[in-house]
C-alpha cells in the first residue's frame, strides 16, 4: 500500500564541465547528491525517496549548500502516487526502480 504521505524529490541538473575547475564542481555536486541518499534516474536527474511527508523547501536548502558557481539546478517534490504513474516511453527501469517498488516492501 502506498502511503499518501511518501514523497520523492527529483534533482534536475545541467551544469558546464568544460573547464577543469568545472568538472570538478560537477563531480563534487553529484558525489554529494549520492552520499545524501539520492540515486541517478538519468543522467543528470536524481530522486530520492522519503517514507513521510517533508518540506521540500527544507531539502532544497541543504542542497543549495553544495551548489556549483554555474549552470542550472531544478527540484521538485512529487508524490509515490506520481511517481507510480510515470511511464517509460523508451528503454528499461533503472535498478534501483526495481529493488524499490513498493510491493517489495513490508510494512510494520
Amino acid at each position: 500500500m502506498i502511503n499518501s504521505r511518501d514523497m520523492r524529490l527529483m534533482i534536475i541538473f545541467d551544469l558546464p564541465s568544460i573547464e577543469s575547475y568545472e568538472k570538478k564542481e560537477y563531480r563534487n555536486f553529484r558525489k554529494a547528491l549520492i552520499k545524501n541518499g539520492f540515486m541517478m534516474l538519468q543522467f543528470s536527474v536524481y530522486v530520492r525517496a522519503y517514507n513521510r511527508q517533508i518540506n521540500i523547501r527544507d531539502e532544497v536548502r541543504k542542497i543549495e549548500k553544495w551548489l556549483p558557481s554555474s549552470g542550472s539546478i531544478r527540484a521538485i517534490g512529487i508524490t509515490e502516487c506520481q511517481w507510480q504513474n510515470m511511464e517509460i516511453v523508451l528503454g528499461n527501469k533503472t535498478f534501483d526502480q526495481v529493488i524499490n517498488e513498493p510491493k517489495r516492501f513490508i510494512k510494520i
